[in-house]
């Protein structure tokens, strides 16, 4: 008993002891700053594809591989980095019930830098709303207008003018949808009949004029890939059945400028062909393509690529080949110096490396969600 005392009167000391020191200084917050994006670094989107009511962006640096930060969005939402790399943009959907109720559309607005949230650009509640692909919105060179493919059924683009931080008005692009960006004050859209809708704007963001071409593919025998490859005014457009449609964007209306097959007699009589969701990539200069391709019948152009196939655009010839250690569903070519080869494997949750165009692999980067796109710098 007298032991027991002794133990609860030491416990009292030591408290009251600790009582008379001078309080700890509360913490000081301080937000890391990511710096200039880097060549290797990947913009992972993530749409949550168990619960995609909120969907998010991974910054991950493939060399390093490290997570560097992530931003947060609505559902199903899209991507965007301006082109002086000092914002970001989640292009978002919100329902006041989680996943049902009163609808809102916004372009939610982000310091690259520090990934701290700005604020929010609110937008017709029409945009759509698909499993995230390139093309469903897009900005401009310059970083004035970002554009919002919209289908309610019916199909229109909404401008939205980052620089006042307002929309400004909606296109209608009827049986056409999307938003191939194809200079300062132009997109274009691909059209139900196989066409391609090239619309002009003005300072203020109102459409000039709208002009559509012939169409260019025959979507009942041979439809094309709906994320083409763009260099410039220069879009590529894989088929499923393994043709290239390289379309000039540089005047009023859409033109061929060639066609021409990604595979031999040889290569078809084995069934290769384009397969994935993001399927072609190009360079920087826009002379090598990048295309998944995989060994399957009609009506496989979702399957993922077992090998990456690399294609002289000049020549108009394939100049290499690689195998993917896991089969590839999206795929993206790095800029800068020493470029890398990303693929996304389908619900892997992970993105693989590998040089480009050489094709040796490099290192796996995991835990990164059900991603479907990366972009980057």
């Amino acid at each position: 008993m007298v032991k027991r005392k002794a133990l609860f009167a030491l416990a009292i000391w030591v408290m009251a002891a600790s009582g008379a020191r001078a309080q700890l200084p509360p913490d000081q917050m301080t937000s890391y700053k990511l710096g200039a994006p880097q060549p290797h670094w990947a913009f992972i989107l993530d749409s949550v594809f168990l619960a995609p009511t909120v969907s998010k962006v991974d910054i991950v640096d493939l060399d390093a591989g490290k997570l560097l930060g992530q931003i947060d969005g609505g559902y199903l939402s899209n991507f965007e980095f301006s082109p002086d790399r000092r914002e970001m943009y989640m292009i978002d959907t919100f329902y006041s019930r989680a996943w049902h109720g009163t609808r809102s559309d916004a372009v939610s607005i982000f310091d690259a830098g520090t990934l701290a949230y700005k604020g929010e650009i609110s937008i017709p509640p029409k945009r759509l709303l698909i499993v995230p692909k390139n093309n469903t919105t897009g900005i401009t060179p310059d970083g004035r207008f970002l554009m919002v493919a919209n289908l309610t059924p019916a199909t229109s683009v909404s401008v939205v003018d980052l620089k006042s931080r307002k929309f400004v008005g909606e296109i209608e692009t009827p049986g056409c949808v999307q938003v191939l960006i194809a200079g300062k004050r132009k997109f274009a859209s691909m059209c139900a009949d196989g066409s391609l809708l090239t619309v002009q704007l003005d300072d203020s963001g109102k459409p000039l004029s709208r002009k559509q071409s012939k169409p260019f593919f025959d979507p009942g025998k041979d439809p094309v890939f709906d994320q083409p490859a763009i260099v410039g005014n220069t879009i590529y457009f894989d088929s499923y059945h393994g043709q290239i449609y390289e379309m000039d964007l540089s005047g009023d209306v859409a033109q061929t400028k060639s066609e021409w097959a990604l595979t031999s007699d040889e290569d078809r009589k084995a069934n290769w062909r384009p397969g994935g969701w993001l399927s072609i990539a190009a360079s920087e200069k826009g002379d090598l393509l990048y295309v998944l391709m995989h060994q399957g019948g009609e009506w496989t152009h979702k399957q993922p690529g077992k090998e990456v196939w690399v294609f002289d655009t000049s020549a108009k010839k394939r100049i290499g080949r690689f195998p993917l250690k896991t089969d590839g569903y999206s795929i993206r070519v790095s800029r800068g110096p020493n470029p890398i080869l990303e693929s996304l494997p389908l619900m892997q949750s992970q993105i693989e490396t590998y040089t480009a165009p050489e094709g040796k692999y490099l290192g796996v980067y995991k835990d990164i969600g059900t991603a479907f796109l990366v972009s980057g710098p």
